[in-house]
């Protein structure tokens, strides 16, 4: 029971959104233990979370404790802080509290055009991604009626509306102190964001230079697939994107 005692942090988000570029900063600080890819990655456990884990809270607990209390004893064993920077965590996110009080989270966010792009180089929702298992579709309402028949970018778009909209849900349940949003836009330019997220996880290591130095290297950068950059769609398309990510507007991301 002694890791009840530990302040872990969560990285929710959309994936492809920065974690492995965050993953990397926080590798420079020597009182952190980042992971980018535990296991088991939880995939299709991750969307199956998020169709039930209300109904079915303890199963999901166990599912969570059970997969990553290992990481959490290494953390302990070395006095560092356990922070998991892959996406699959997402979901989640409602028993991690019952499991480790004292868990904080980042929320990190990208433009969804940016988002969507990328999702569609990588054939998300083709059948053709190992990870389409565990992708997450509509489970009730007029987007589930309509999901075979809408394009990519809607479902994407769907995609990172709902995954952002889960995650604002949960963060209201936990005290504001215990959480911190961060775009992804402004983490690849501003080392001052470095700064904020070290000193929300009470870690030492951050010098700017060396930030500075791995944020001007790019990371995991989609080499394969073509779809044009947002700036260069169709009206018809940058359209489509409004319709079904209207939680831009929140994140005061211009979709024109």
């Amino acid at each position: 029971q002694g890791w009840r005692n530990l302040r872990p942090c969560f990285v929710l988000s959309t994936g492809r959104s920065g974690t492995r570029l965050l993953n990397d900063l926080l590798l420079l600080s020597e009182d952190a233990l980042p992971e980018h890819e535990p296991r088991p990655e939880l995939y299709r456990p991750s969307r199956r979370a998020y169709e039930d884990i209300e109904q079915h809270p303890e199963i999901y607990r166990e599912v969570f404790k059970s997969a990553r209390e290992e990481y959490l004893l290494k953390a302990a064993q070395q006095e560092k802080v356990y922070i998991e920077t892959n996406n699959q965590c997402t979901f989640f996110a409602p028993v991690m509290r019952d499991i480790f009080p004292h868990a904080v989270f980042i929320h990190l966010v990208r433009h969804p055009g940016d988002f969507v792009r990328s999702g569609i180089r990588r054939k998300w929702y083709t059948g053709a991604h190992s990870h389409d298992i565990g992708r997450i579709v509509p489970v009730a309402g007029e987007m589930k009626d309509r999901w075979a028949e809408l394009s990519l970018i809607e479902k994407n778009g769907w995609l990172w509306n709902e995954t952002n909209r889960f995650i604002e849900d949960f963060r209201r349940t936990v005290p504001a102190e215990a959480f911190l949003f961060v775009k992804a836009e402004a983490l690849f330019r501003d080392p001052a964001v470095t700064r904020e997220i070290f000193d929300f996880l009470r870690i030492g290591g951050y010098h700017e230079k060396t930030v500075r130095k791995v944020i001007g290297t790019p990371v995991n950068v989609q080499k394969k697939g073509h779809f044009p950059a947002y700036r260069d769609w169709p009206e018809a398309d940058k359209a489509k994107l409004k319709k079904v990510a209207p939680r831009a507007a929140a994140y005061h991301y211009d979709l024109d």
